[in-house]
């Protein structure tokens, strides 16, 4: 069904007014003459601001695009004759955040909807597989969703991201892939730190007649920005071809999923050096960690704080532990600080995550889960009748005045700062640890703050550190960043 312009989105909500409509009919004339540049165009994308979501990729009419695994960043291996497909479909070039808050769920009203999207069912949730919870991400939530939706024929394929080395028990390396069977769903479990190209595989997902794919935020975006190249009348008018190989892509996936995100990494290769550690031995790394693992930590005394804490065990049982924001300076993926989406994808089907997880209690374990689609809500509430998967609310207003304290001081006393050294980074191509970070002395996790106040409260530090600051030095230095309308 095409989207009509002036039409009414999923909430009920009128598109765009006329003077809305000239405006964007004007943003689109402009990508469209930039375009004509063809991977050039992308290119100025690709220097900073590339999300190395691996669309660009998929949408290439000759397939002349390829991932560069170390650098993270798409680059041209054939021919291009200047179609501007790969820069039109980026979500980095621009992006219509209105349209696709219109039409995928929204901005609901109070402020949780507001934070976290026009959803059906918060809570905390956890397989009870427990093949599916020993392997995976503690809770196994996500895995354990996927490998029900195609058990039961509600999907025949996921596009997934696996760890290349899978004689590793937790390999970060990432490799997208089509699992066909709910077996091959198990190849996923577990936390990739590295950026994953998923989308680059979407035209293989294209060619199953019900396919889902799981992300993160930013491929979400992506994922549903094509849609609406795909849907929408103006698009469809203005560069009607594209319009047309983004429907074909887009048609039969039938739920995206995503992965609740603060940053990604670069290179894993770089982190296990700093930290002196080979992945082979690596038994646990920050939230991945098996079950074994956190009893003995429970038994020990340990609590919640003991999984959140940055830290990696070796097979020879040493801990080390580390300072996150100096490993971030390490491996900072530039792209990943202009993500509009504060950790959890608002815009997708359904966000699974570690923020907000907490349950009070001395354990470990649980997924928080937001679900827009009623449809995968109902599934969802399927599993749990049939005890594939344990729910429970959410915790709710633990630390809530302090929450809000923190957050107006951040809003109204500090400026966007360009915490992360944007501005020397487009200068030197390297990142260093900033002076204000070192002050305080990595992030400070209590107990005053838990379940969906902690989640709240990180989404505005995502925002505030990471993304207006570099977002406002990107401008002061004149470099390319996304028009978002």
């Amino acid at each position: 069904m095409l989207l009509r312009t002036g039409g009414r989105g999923r909430n009920g909500s009128h598109f765009m007014n006329d003077k809305a409509r000239v405006r964007e009919e004007r943003i689109i004339e402009k990508h469209l003459a930039i375009s004509r540049d063809g991977y050039g165009a992308l290119a100025r994308v690709i220097e900073f601001c590339c999300a190395g979501c691996g669309l660009c990729i998929s949408v290439c009419p000759h397939q002349s695009l390829s991932f560069d695994e170390e650098r993270k960043r798409p680059y041209l291996t054939g021919k291009c004759d200047g179609c501007g497909w790969c820069y039109l479909a980026c979500p980095r070039s621009f992006l219509p955040l209105s349209r696709i808050r219109d039409t995928y769920y929204g901005r609901g009203k109070g402020e949780e909807q507001q934070r976290l999207g026009e959803f059906q069912d918060i809570c905390v949730a956890r397989s009870l597989t427990d093949a599916i919870y020993r392997e995976g991400t503690p809770g196994g939530t996500t895995t354990a969703i996927v490998h029900f939706l195609l058990e039961r024929g509600y999907a025949d394929a996921a596009l997934l991201t696996r760890g290349k080395h899978p004689d590793h028990t937790y390999c970060m390396h990432p490799e997208p892939y089509i699992a066909r069977s709910p077996e091959e769903v198990l190849f996923s479990s577990h936390s990739k730190f590295e950026i994953s190209p998923v989308l680059s595989k979407l035209r293989e997902l294209s060619q199953q007649e019900r396919g889902i794919f799981v992300g993160t935020p930013c491929h979400i975006m992506a994922f549903r920005k094509l849609q609406i190249v795909a849907a929408d009348d103006v698009f469809h008018q203005k560069m009607g071809e594209l319009s047309r190989c983004a429907h074909s892509l887009t048609a039969k996936v039938k739920f995206a999923l995503s992965i609740n995100c603060f940053l990604n990494h670069t290179s894993m290769e770089k982190a296990y050096r700093w930290l002196g550690v080979n992945e082979r031995d690596i038994v646990r790394f920050n939230e991945n960690v098996s079950k074994e693992l956190f009893k003995k930590a429970l038994r020990e005394g340990k609590d919640w704080r003991w999984l959140i804490k940055s830290c990696v065990v070796t097979k020879d049982g040493l801990e080390h532990h580390y300072d996150l924001l100096a490993l971030g300076a390490l491996v900072l993926y530039s792209g990943c600080l202009l993500c509009d989406d504060s950790i959890v994808s608002s815009h997708a089907d359904a966000s699974i995550g570690f923020f907000g997880a907490e349950t009070g209690e001395r354990e470990f374990g649980w997924n928080s889960l937001v679900i827009m689609n009623g449809e995968l809500k109902t599934i969802i509430d399927e599993m749990v009748s049939m005890k594939k998967l344990e729910r429970k609310p959410m915790l709710k207003g633990y630390g809530r005045v302090i929450r809000k304290v923190v957050e107006w001081c951040m809003r109204t006393l500090m400026p966007p700062l360009d915490v992360m050294g944007v501005a020397r980074y487009l200068r030197t191509g390297a990142w260093t640890y900033p002076k204000v970070l070192k002050r305080m002395r990595g992030p400070r996790r209590g107990t005053y703050i838990l379940g969906l106040e902690l989640l709240f409260l990180a989404q505005t530090l995502r925002r505030k550190i990471f993304f207006e600051g570099a977002l406002r030095a990107l401008k002061k230095a004149g470099a390319y960043y996304t028009t978002v309308y």
